[in-house]
């Protein structure tokens, strides 16, 4: 299970690295305003999440991950 759970960590850190949708800002391009700090499992800033994408990603890499 704690593998399950590192692949989707890094999945997530992947799709804000990767300036995906599921986690954006939330004032136009300020990507600069937006930190992930992956020490602490941490991404801050003003962001926009968009939940649904977010959970496919999760449910994508635990379909992997099986």
């Amino acid at each position: 299970m704690n593998d399950i759970r590192k692949a989707c960590v890094e999945a997530i850190f992947r799709e804000f690295d990767d300036e995906g949708d599921a986690i954006r800002p939330a004032y136009a391009d300020r990507w600069d305003d937006i930190e992930a700090r992956r020490s602490l499992g941490h991404i801050v800033g003003f962001i926009d999440i968009d939940v649904v994408d977010l959970v496919d990603i999760v449910i994508d890499t635990i379909n992997k991950e099986l």
